[in-house]
């Protein structure tokens, strides 16, 4: 025992003490740190990467106000269906149409159902207000040429059954151009107003008008615009 003490020299402590935390990494300085014991003053600038952080970790409370701003957010990494129900005005909420208009050569005084295929229905909020845009595309031809009468076929726009708007194209042989012939038909109205909380479903009929060859096709597209 007394050989042991006389060989404890303060250098050999020392040096023993150094082999071991050199050895251990610095585990044992780590163990000695409580909580929240690592402040701000102690992390480099940029030490922390994302890497370093964990999924979810930095939550909306972390964030001071307005510390994130447009030139943050990577572009287009953003959609409507990240943001709040109507967040954004312009929203569309209905957006339908028919890729081929039956009946346009048909007549009718009731006017013939025309298919609609995408969202047909919208039900308005309270303090908001909605357009209806409705175009009608086609190649009306006049089926008796410059002789005889126009080809003028007509869509008519209802919302819950009641006729609310409509399109027409127009197509005469024997008139002067550029007038004579109208491939593009579009209106514009105000729906749902005054109905905040009633669906509002849209639906079309045409009709068609004998005076246009077979040759005379049309497409609809019909679509509700949210504002406010």
């Amino acid at each position: 025992m007394k050989k042991l003490r006389s060989a404890l020299t303060y250098s050999n402590v020392v040096a023993t003490l150094a082999l071991f935390l050199a050895v251990s990494g610095g585990v044992v300085y780590a163990a000695t740190l409580g909580k929240n014991s690592v402040k701000s003053k102690n992390i480099a600038p940029r030490a922390v990467k994302s890497a370093d952080l964990a999924k979810g970790a930095v939550k909306k409370a972390n964030l001071a106000a307005n510390a994130v701003t447009t030139g943050k957010v990577k572009k287009g990494s953003l959609n409507r269906s990240d943001l709040a129900p109507r967040t954004l005005a312009g929203l569309q909420v209905v957006n339908a149409g028919s890729a081929a208009v039956p009946g346009l050569t048909t007549p009718s005084e009731a006017g013939a159902p025309v298919p609609l295929s995408g969202t047909t229905s919208f039900t308005p909020a309270e303090g908001k207000s909605y357009e209806l845009l409705a175009e009608l595309r086609g190649t009306p031809s006049d089926v008796d040429g410059p002789e005889g009468e126009v080809c003028n076929p007509f869509v008519s726009i209802l919302v819950n059954g009641v006729p609310v708007s409509g399109v027409d194209i127009f197509g005469n042989a024997s008139g002067t151009p550029p007038f004579n012939n109208q491939t593009v038909g579009g209106a514009s109205t105000a729906i749902g107003l005054q109905q905040a909380g009633e669906p509002q479903t849209i639906s079309a009929i045409v009709f068609g008008d004998p005076g246009c060859s077979p040759a005379t096709t049309a497409s609809l597209r019909v679509v509700v615009v949210e504002f406010g």
